[in-house]
């Protein structure tokens, strides 16, 4: 009996070229985001407004975790015996979010007061290279460097 062989079809040069124009507009995403938080997280300003809008995100996900929770609480108002464990660990959950939706408020607040009027507005010292190699090391470990275009610019001659 014949062997079959389950050979994958050969890719097209218009396919390979697709696929790297694809990787490429990826890396592209990815260098440009390293590069906006490099930027933002070496300001103590931009550090400050980025945090104060991440607080802002997690307040629509807690709004709706609160919804949730009192809809659940709604319906189990006045819980058979059986289900009150249950419906107590909800009382302390939805108690819970709103301290944290609380606490976030306040904190966005604050972080938002240091950027208005005369905002603290101090640069870390390090090139911004530095931050860029520390941001793409945490967040893209596989990204690759985009080609020096000035070869004297590199040292390399």
């Amino acid at each position: 009996m014949a062997r079959q062989h389950n050979k994958t079809p050969t890719k097209t040069f218009q396919q390979r070229q697709t696929e790297r124009h694809q990787r490429d507009l990826e890396a592209a995403k990815d260098r440009a985001i390293v590069e906006d938080m490099a930027s933002k997280y070496s300001c103590s300003n931009g550090v400050a407004l980025d945090f104060a809008g991440q607080c802002e995100e997690r307040l629509v996900d807690v709004d709706f975790d609160l919804l949730c929770s009192d809809l659940a609480l709604g319906f189990w108002a006045d819980p058979p015996e059986p289900a009150r464990p249950v419906v107590d660990l909800l009382r302390e959950l939805a108690a819970e979010r709103r301290r944290y939706h609380d606490a976030i408020v306040e904190i966005r607040a604050r972080l938002l007061a240091l950027t208005e009027g005369n905002p603290i507005h101090h640069h870390l010292p390090r090139p911004i290279e530095h931050y860029e190699a520390r941001v793409r090391d945490r967040m893209f470990p596989n990204l690759e460097l985009r080609p020096v275009q000035n070869r004297a610019a590199s040292g390399d001659r």
